[in-house]
């Protein structure tokens, strides 16, 4: 089904097509043929299809018990449910990589408590699918935007507060991100030194597509900055580092289609490179 999806999407969505080629030719135009960059871009787009299809089809999957029998759980899982059971929250970090819609649905079915922060989508049509799709197995969805005494109410319940940290944006702080500086929200900094909450990075792979999933979790050692300021910089350029991390590892796991880098720090926009 997914695979159905892509050639019409890719020929008729010319503008994210555009920018999928245009963000890989930047990140490895210089070590890729343009064949390899198109091979990978269309792989990137039935993945993202995939997503869409793992989306629809997580609350049947959950409710089969051998669905959770085929997870490989990779990292200190236990010692992280347990402390979550006690009642400690954790900041859930991850990115639009691989079969992350599967995630969160996933931990809430076995007892998680979690808060999704998610970002208004501009395509209105779009913003009610995913918040309808997403409502039904993450029951805790909010705006990251003025949000923040929310936040504050969901951790001091001893809630998880997940959120997918490699979008593009405005305000926030520009770092590094596959060579070139990204715009990013500084949430995980923020909401870690305001509220001493740990860091867990999450992030996932099909191990065979619709079947087996691997999760993996890791608990972050962000850096400990003399000031707020400091701190903030340090613990986005480390979360930003981590996905960049994951990207490079299976980049046709990643969002391409995203203009991750559409706003630069002038205040100019990305120019995309012309297709060929």
């Amino acid at each position: 089904m997914a695979s159905r999806l892509v050639l019409p999407g890719w020929w008729l969505a010319g503008r994210r097509r555009r920018v999928t080629l245009s963000n890989l030719r930047h990140v490895y135009g210089h070590v890729w043929s343009d064949d390899q960059i198109r091979r990978v871009a269309r792989e990137s787009w039935r993945r993202v299809a995939l997503s869409a299809v793992e989306a629809l089809q997580i609350r049947r999957w959950l409710a089969d018990p051998t669905f959770h029998g085929r997870i490989d759980w990779v990292g200190p899982w236990e010692e992280i449910e347990r402390r979550h059971r006690a009642g400690e929250p954790f900041l859930l970090v991850s990115g639009h990589l691989g079969p992350f819609e599967v995630v969160l649905p996933t931990l809430v079915h076995r007892g998680w408590r979690i808060d999704l922060l998610s970002r208004h989508i501009k395509n209105g049509y779009v913003h009610k699918m995913m918040h309808w799709l997403r409502s039904g197995t993450v029951p805790g969805i909010l705006d990251p935007s003025g949000a923040l005494p929310e936040m504050g109410r969901s951790l001091r319940a001893g809630r998880c507060l997940a959120m997918l940290v490699d979008q593009n944006t405005r305000a926030g702080l520009h770092v590094p991100f596959l060579g070139r500086e990204a715009g990013t929200l500084p949430v995980v900094g923020v909401l870690q030194r305001r509220y001493r909450v740990p860091v867990v990075y999450l992030h996932a792979r099909r191990l065979e597509e619709g079947v087996r999933y691997r999760m993996h979790c890791e608990i972050a050692d962000l850096p400990e900055g003399e000031d707020l300021r400091q701190h903030i910089d340090g613990a986005t350029r480390a979360v930003s580092a981590k996905i960049e991390h994951w990207v490079r590892e299976n980049p046709a796991d990643w969002l391409w289609m995203h203009q991750r880098w559409k706003h630069r720090e002038d205040g100019s926009r990305e120019r995309l490179l012309p297709e060929q």
